[in-house]
């Protein structure tokens, strides 16, 4: 004789959470394990898609939209359904064996870590991908960004030679301007931008040094990866390659702006006998944890549109939209650089950028310059300028009025030279 089964009722309200938490568990409570894992299934073929999708299509918001109203509709079919059958199971349901605590964890648990997976696998494929068009999405978003970066390039003010360097990593390209003989100045661009973020700068700069703007390996511009970035230390030994093949030796300027500041103080802390002068422009995270406001600006831009990229960048840049309408115009540019870039280029994930510690600051024995806009939103440039005298008295730290993180643009002259006046005058700032 068959034992009876045990039978309890099924709560509405909370097979509707379940599926709301994780889609389809509310169905593999209410007894449907088969119809909970194929709308698990369903999202992670979604997700798989999607993956497929951005690396190969422009990241237009039409796609953005149909995912997000995909999942909204699935997330809510999945709760209004459970919702339903719990009512009308009522209380006559028999337990199943899968209706367990720990079976509902593992469940969650696996698909959870399948549906951040094999999207991670996808991109990582893509991004490995030498295409004829690689590291473009596709070869018309190739020729659309390179067209628009050749007309920008008009803009750059002094005579210049373009170098493509061989890396382990890919092929580099820099924009070389300058005396032939004078002494070596790398620039460093910030995230999601070029070596033309220099402009407003490279005259000034040019004048006496032998100038090599960067397009760095991991961000839109004419340089093309090969290789993964994963941690600092492939952006170190890039680095460290591309100034060999230049042939720089020792003795080297650096300026870095923002994310290339970060990275500039990173190969100052491996590479010291390297380097003669380092300048910091508003470094990203270096002397203080990145703030809210530069988070929220960050997610906003890369939202699919060139609405939202504008509405990033305006609250950083705010001090160059104030300025004239020169500095409005070259704004707008900058907005259609990066959102055309964000669209043209698979997505890749950078480095975090990382706070140096007390001892790492005070172990740059090369004089270093540091210069953040007063209305810096990255964090505040009080406490930056004040960390610094306090850890690290021997680093120059000034804050620059009517600027924000726009400053070597919305105060080009000023910013051009005190750098200059830095560089001219190394011997006032010891090495110890």
């Amino acid at each position: 004789m068959t034992p009876n089964k045990v039978r309890k009722k099924r709560k509405p309200v909370l097979s509707a959470f379940l599926s709301l938490i994780s889609m389809g568990l509310g169905q593999i409570y209410n007894g449907e394990l088969l119809k909970g894992v194929i709308l698990k299934a369903g999202l992670l073929f979604s997700l798989c898609l999607f993956a497929i999708l951005v690396f190969k299509s422009p990241k237009e918001l039409l796609l953005w939209l149909f995912v997000i109203i995909s999942f909204i509709a699935l997330k809510l079919y999945s709760m209004v359904q459970a919702f339903i059958q719990s009512r009308r199971l009522g209380t006559d349901y028999a337990i199943k064996s899968y209706n367990k605590s720990f079976f509902y964890v593992l469940v969650t648990v696996v698909f959870l870590v399948m549906n951040v997976a094999f999207p991670l696998l996808i991109a990582r494929y893509a991004l490995r991908e030498m295409t004829p068009y690689h590291p473009f999405r596709s070869e018309t978003a190739k020729k659309q960004y390179l067209a628009f970066y050749d007309e920008f390039a008009k803009d750059w003010p002094v005579k210049s030679e373009a170098r493509m360097v061989d890396t382990s990593y890919g092929k580099t390209y820099v924009r070389i301007s300058g005396p032939v003989d004078a002494p070596s100045l790398v620039l460093m661009h910030g995230a999601n931008a070029t070596s033309l973020s220099w402009i407003p700068n490279i005259e000034a700069l040019s004048q006496n040094y032998r100038t090599y703007a960067v397009d760095t390996i991991y961000d839109p511009g004419r340089s093309v990866f090969t290789k993964i970035l994963k941690v600092t230390d492939d952006y170190m030994t890039w680095m460290d390659e591309l100034l060999l093949e230049l042939d720089l030796g020792n003795g080297i300027n650096m300026i870095g702006m923002s994310y290339g500041g970060w990275l500039t103080s990173q190969y100052a802390l491996r590479h010291p006998e390297k380097l003669d002068n380092i300048v910091l422009l508003a470094p990203a995270a270096t002397v203080l944890p990145l703030g809210p406001g530069f988070l929220r600006s960050a997610l906003i831009s890369i939202l699919p549109h060139r609405y939202f990229v504008k509405k990033g960048i305006e609250p950083i840049f705010t001090d160059l939209w104030k300025k004239d309408e020169a500095g409005r115009t070259l704004a707008e540019k900058w907005v259609d650089h990066m959102d055309l870039g964000l669209r043209s280029f698979k997505p890749k994930m950078m480095v975090s950028p990382t706070v140096l510690s007390d001892e790492e600051l005070n172990s740059l024995k090369m004089p270093v310059l540091l210069m953040i806009g007063e209305n810096e939103k990255i964090y505040s440039a009080e406490e930056a300028v004040a960390r610094i005298k306090n850890v690290a008295p021997r680093i120059k730290a000034e804050i620059i009025p009517g600027a924000g993180h726009d400053l070597p643009v919305v105060q080009a002259e000023m910013v051009n030279q005190k750098i200059l006046d830095f560089l001219e005058k190394p011997k006032q700032l010891p090495r110890s």
